[in-house]
């Protein structure tokens, strides 16, 4: 396994650091049980910040946005309080903490039929910063939204398997200054799957579950996507003998294969073979290709291994783990974590579970007593990936907004 020079190594080096530490990070998360408190006499805090939208001049003040204060804990979730922003765009609530210790607070806003969220926080006092939302306007005109990245990871199949598992990833990317929303098509983005493959399982990202869909052989997202870069990814199974050929629809800055098994071949599309990716002490092969266009057909090729059985792994697992290392390698600036159980489907108890995971991260956080540049982004990531989720989780139906 060649290095990699330059800045190269530096990013393979974190990369490879942050994923051993959210893979541990993760499990603790779930395997440590949370002691309850409450709150003594009802504790004084506030939260102040300012609604905007982007326009020509730069970003301009929303003046009588409707914003709510949630509550979201292991006791109880829902409302707390809500105003009006003033001319300024500017909103200020006062509450005090009551309940169980864990219990978070944010601030949600709606624009055009989008919710939009702040951070859940602990804090006493938030001011600007986390708590200041960029909201845009909407359109369900096909406005143009561009792959910046996409992600091929092929695993090797489990011990008697005729199967293996595929996960793909893609890196959107809305450049304009309004939030595309589905119209008379019913979806806001759509990547082609292989032949014969009908069945996806949605992955981790910054896309609800529920808001991926298999129509005629086609991946649909039907979720807003505001301005911005958003992830998103899905997996399915194909025959373990039979080669794999994946359509590049549309073109990409960057395409990556990664496939666990030392005897496949990957070719077209330009893709070249380049350093291997080690995780957890096993090996993928590595292609990479850049400025890809449209209209290309890569193929892979993985002889059957008799050998599985040694090598059997978790591959949702592993698949993630590299995505979360693409994502870092790649400058994305956001991470892929470890598939964890399927998350809840909604309501004020999904809610309550993942903001206890929310402030379980923040104590442990708190906890350490010197943490390193990689500690503090595996933090700062994996808060966002929580936060998400508990974003998408409260915009569903039955969810508190």
């Amino acid at each position: 396994m060649r290095a990699v020079r330059g800045d190269a190594v530096t990013r393979h080096r974190r990369a490879l650091v942050v994923i051993g530490a959210v893979v541990g990070l993760m499990a603790s998360l779930s395997a440590r049980p949370l002691t309850a408190q409450s709150i003594p006499a009802g504790e004084a805090r506030s939260i102040a910040g300012r609604i905007a939208r982007p326009d020509a001049s730069g970003d301009r003040p929303v003046a009588g946005a409707w914003v709510t204060l949630h509550r979201v804990g292991p006791d109880a979730a829902g409302p707390v309080d809500s105003m009006r922003t003033g001319a300024d765009g500017r909103f200020a609530f006062r509450y005090r903490a009551t309940g169980d210790t864990l219990a978070v607070y944010f601030v949600s806003t709606n624009r055009g039929g989008v919710n939009y969220f702040t951070p859940p926080v602990r804090e006493r006092v938030v001011r600007d910063g986390i708590a200041e939302l960029m909201v845009y306007d909407t359109s369900s005109a096909p406005l143009p939204i561009a792959v910046r990245g996409r992600h091929v990871i092929v695993t090797a199949a489990d011990t008697g398997s005729a199967r293996r598992m595929v996960l793909e990833a893609y890196e959107l990317s809305n450049d304009g200054a309004v939030t595309r929303v589905a119209g008379a098509e019913g979806f806001t983005f759509e990547a082609p799957l292989p032949p014969g493959v009908d069945a996806v399982a949605p992955g981790q990202g910054d896309v609800s579950e529920d808001a991926i869909r298999v129509v005629g052989g086609r991946v649909r997202v039907d979720a807003p996507l505001s301005p911005g870069l958003r992830q998103f990814s899905f997996s399915y199974t194909v025959p373990v003998e039979a080669p794999l050929e994946i359509l590049v629809e549309v073109a990409v800055p960057v395409l990556e294969v990664l496939v666990e098994d030392a005897r496949a071949t990957v070719t077209g599309a330009g893709l070249a073979a380049t350093d291997p990716v080690e995780i957890e002490g096993r090996p993928f092969k590595r292609f990479l290709a850049q400025d890809v266009t449209a209209a290309q057909t890569l193929r892979i090729v993985v002889p059957a291994d008799p050998m599985a059985g040694d090598r059997r792994v978790t591959v949702i697992v592993i698949g993630v783990a590299i995505v979360l290392a693409a994502g870092l390698l790649f400058g994305i600036g956001r991470a892929w974590r470890q598939r964890a159980p399927r998350r809840p489907a909604g309501g004020p108890d999904a809610a309550a579970r993942l903001a206890l995971e929310v402030a379980a991260l923040d104590e442990r956080f708190a906890a350490m007593p010197a943490p390193t540049d990689e500690e503090r982004a595996v933090h700062a990531m994996t808060r966002a990936r929580l936060t998400e989720r508990l974003a998408a989780v409260l915009a569903k139906p039955g969810g508190t907004v």
